[in-house]
């Protein structure tokens, strides 16, 4: 790692991590002014190949610039993002700036006040670079947009970055962005962090507010953020994070600095899940050798590697999805009743299906429940069925990015659906609540990122960050190098 002291004019400032950039800042070694015009200069010159923002607020991003420098001078530092250049997903609402939630109908939508998220970022300092592509309507997970085209994996720009926060993981591998604020509807800050080569981090379900968002399905939607290293997307965390509601225990409050917590890595023992049966059914060979090596390391590391054999309950996939449509359709139905012809294709076509029933999604839940409930249960202390483990791993997504444009992808042997193909390994987590990191754990022989996920028990998000940074240091960098 750079220290702060070997930050110069004539460094690339687009290269520094989140927490690089932080303490370059805080030492006066970098001005916010100079960190943004880097990023300025690198997104009209390389994202018109990649395609990651709608909006960009170049304007206005010079003038946060200045006046967190400002403050900085004045002795006045509102927190470890005050002046960090970053982006946000166009689902959330930021006043006086579109919020198209990759919509045709939403073209011209300016709200007047900001989103829970987009106010934190803003009273902690962050410089707004603009609005990063989504799925339309975030109902997807390739960010092929109809309306906006199509956002493009920077390591190979024929290939989908993953969705639905495509253009957020995009501008931070392309080096557009510091780090940047997606949704997680059934694997969508995951996704495209493992299909990108970044870090995406879905936190506790309830944990960030998220008032003033587009809702895709409430029961499931969650907001995180994805960023180059796990000690990144910690700090960015840290903003997001909200207080435990009524029904949240307080011991479940983040420490006051969760790279603490990081610095401090690993305790010897610490348990790790390495989740079979299931979750190895349907699998790239390059992607489960990956996770295999991920988890060898960690046991060198000093924790304990357990196999678990997760049960095939049924299509866990087509039964998430019943929730989304159950809970999405009403947002839509008057929109969609009087305009279809201002939908996508793919939504046009899911909009269009009778809305499943009562007892489809009874059905459905309990088949939902056995899976959640065995995996809570292996994460549970109280579990008399065998010892309890810390954390789960397993791969984030089957297998790499696929083309854009491919609607079929043959993994495992099987052929599938490109949608249920990128969420088969994640969507559980969304039904469980439970708080999800993907990190980078190697690369494809095609020259495509490969990621993994940890997964924790409940408000547990600093273990999940410790071991997705031990992965993250254990793991050589992949030898390989974006398109842009």
């Amino acid at each position: 790692m750079r220290t702060v002291e070997t930050v110069g004019a004539e460094a690339d400032l687009t290269r520094l991590s989140l927490v690089e950039a932080s303490a370059a800042l805080a030492a006066g070694t970098a001005s916010s002014t100079a960190l943004t015009e880097a990023y300025l200069a690198r997104i009209f010159a390389i994202d018109p190949a990649v395609n990651a923002y709608v909006t960009v607020t170049a304007d206005r991003a010079r003038r946060d610039a200045r006046r967190a420098d400002a403050e900085l001078r004045a002795g006045h530092r509102r927190g470890p993002l005050h002046g960090l250049p970053i982006g946000i997903k166009d689902l959330f609402d930021t006043a006086g700036i579109p919020t198209t939630a990759g919509s045709a109908l939403r073209r011209g939508h300016v709200p007047a006040t900001d989103s829970a998220v987009a106010a934190r970022l803003r009273r902690a300092g962050a410089v707004l670079l603009g609005k990063h592509a989504t799925h339309e309507f975030a109902w997807g997970g390739t960010t092929n947009n109809p309306h906006y085209g199509p956002t493009r994996n920077p390591y190979a720009l024929g290939r989908i970055p993953g969705g639905s926060s495509g253009g957020s993981a995009a501008a931070v591998v392309a080096r557009t962005a510091l780090a940047s604020v997606g949704t997680d509807t059934c694997g969508s800050v995951r996704i495209p962090a493992a299909l990108s080569g970044c870090v995406g981090l879905k936190p506790t379900y309830g944990w960030t507010d998220l008032t003033g968002t587009v809702p895709l399905a409430p029961s499931l939607d969650h907001a995180g953020p994805i960023a180059r290293t796990p000690g990144d997307a910690a700090l960015l965390y840290q903003v997001l994070a909200g207080k435990p509601g009524p029904d949240h225990p307080p011991a479940a409050s983040p420490p006051a600095d969760l790279r603490t917590g990081l610095r401090a890595g690993l305790r010897v023992g610490l348990r790790v899940g390495l989740l079979r049966g299931w979750f190895a059914k349907v699998i790239d060979p390059e992607t489960a050798a990956a996770v295999d090596i991920t988890a060898q390391r960690l046991a060198e590391r000093g924790c304990v590697v357990v196999e678990l054999d997760a049960p095939d309950v049924g299509p866990v996939v087509d039964r998430v999805f019943d929730i989304v449509r159950a809970e999405a359709g009403p947002y839509h139905r008057e929109d969609f009743r009087r305009s279809p012809e201002a939908y996508g294709a793919d939504l046009r076509a899911v909009l269009s299906l009778p809305p499943p029933t009562a007892t489809e999604l009874a059905a459905g839940r309990r088949l939902l429940d056995r899976l959640t409930g065995w995996l809570t249960g292996a994460l549970d202390r109280a579990d008399r069925r065998g010892p309890a483990v810390d954390v789960l791993l397993s791969a984030t997504t089957p297998a790499p990015a696929p083309l854009i444009g491919e609607h079929r992808v043959g993994v495992g042997g099987q052929v599938l659906h490109i949608e249920w193909m990128l969420t088969r390994l994640t969507s559980i987590f969304n039904v469980a609540g439970l708080p999800a990191l993907s990190v980078p754990v190697g690369v494809s022989r095609a020259g495509l990122p490969l990621g993994a996920q940890v997964i924790g028990r409940p408000w547990a998000e600093t273990t999940v960050l410790s071991v997705g940074q031990a992965a993250h240091q254990l793991i050589p960098e992949p030898a390989f190098t974006p398109a842009v």
